[in-house]
């Protein structure tokens, strides 16, 4: 329980997006306030109503509401949107429940905006509260391990126009706030283990950096817990490590994948087979992922040219010939030149 308080202890971190309304005038720009939260409307079904998020113990065929508490603090009335997501696993290695990434796993059976009632928007009074009632419809068929995911609830933005009318124009820095409320469905307590998959390997980029990117995948219904990822790429049939790197408090939500990057340290990707190793332990066990893959010479075009901070190459000896040949061949003019010249006076 401890351990699942902790892997869940940022469900209700708020996230900030920030967006800039620039209009023209000389008054200082000005920040809005949070006015509204969120909690968990728990059902009977609830494990433990001091968690914080839903974690609810469920049976196959089972149908039952689910709400979400909204509240306004504010002077005036908002609107909000509260939306069912499944989790998943972002390019950071972190466990998601925006809802941004909206490609489902392969090996995803039963998820949980599958189960869950659709999107609503809904007006909450000012200084009051409304509730958002959902509908969570369980699969017929039994499910093993855990079905992971929650609600993402976000205020809908006021228009450019009636800001503009609000404030009489101004620069207004608007903080748009979101909230996260993560949510966990099991039948029974039977553990089921991770397992982890290395799937496709190509070149890339990150953040407009030379990279190799190794697609990992969780094929179970279970998350991975604390990762420590240690990555090590060799030409193939060599021993030699040409690039590694390790990273720490990674995580994998159950049934997901992810691009674990290598960062190239800003040298240019050349063309070859490669091999891949890649070490996971976490306190759920431990894992050696490898695979051989190759880098084309149409890819080293493509990422080398987009990729930024690259070392400029240093051609200087093709250059030294060159001006080499150069003179060489001055030299066989001149003689040849004067050769002619002495002829002619002769």
């Amino acid at each position: 329980m401890r351990r699942m308080k902790q892997r869940f202890g940022l469900l209700l971190a708020v996230v900030a997006t920030f967006g800039l309304m620039l209009m023209v005038s000389h008054q200082p720009v000005q920040a809005e306030k949070v006015t509204y939260s969120v909690t968990p409307v728990y059902p009977d079904n609830q494990t433990d109503t001091e968690l914080g998020y839903y974690d609810l113990k469920v049976t196959p065929g089972q149908k039952q509401e689910v709400g979400v508490r909204v509240q306004n603090s504010g002077t005036e009335p908002i609107t909000v949107d509260v939306t069912p997501t499944t989790a998943t696993t972002n390019e950071n290695g972190l466990i998601d429940y925006t809802g941004t990434n909206t490609k489902r796993d392969s090996s995803l059976k039963y998820s949980f905006s599958d189960m869950m009632s659709g999107a609503q928007r809904v007006k909450v009074p000012a200084n009051g509260e409304q509730t958002v009632t959902f509908d969570l419809t369980v699969p017929n068929e039994s499910f093993k391990g855990l079905v992971l995911g929650g609600f993402y609830i976000s205020q809908v933005p006021k228009s450019q126009v009636d800001q503009a009318l609000e404030r009489k124009g101004g620069a207004t820095l608007t903080n748009q706030y979101s909230y996260i409320l993560a949510a966990k469905l099991t039948e029974s307590d039977e553990r089921v283990h991770p397992s982890l998959r290395l799937n496709k390997v190509k070149a890339g980029l990150i953040n407009s950096h030379t990279a190799v990117l190794a697609n990992v995948q969780n094929v179970k219904a279970n998350s991975v817990g604390k990762m420590v990822v240690k990555g090590e790429i060799r030409k193939v049939g060599s021993n030699k490590v040409l690039y590694q790197n390790k990273r720490s408090d990674l995580e994998m939500a159950s049934n997901s994948n992810f691009n674990y990057g290598i960062d190239l340290k800003n040298q240019p990707l050349k063309a070859g087979k490669y091999n891949i190793k890649l070490r996971v332990t976490s306190n759920k066990g431990s894992w050696l992922l490898s695979k051989n893959f190759e880098i084309t010479r149409q890819e080293v075009a493509k990422y080398n040219d987009k990729a930024v901070e690259l070392p400029e190459n240093n051609n200087w000896w093709l250059y030294v010939i060159i001006g080499i040949m150069i003179v060489i061949i001055l030299l066989l003019i001149i003689l040849l030149w004067r050769k002619s010249r002495k002829d002619k006076e002769q």
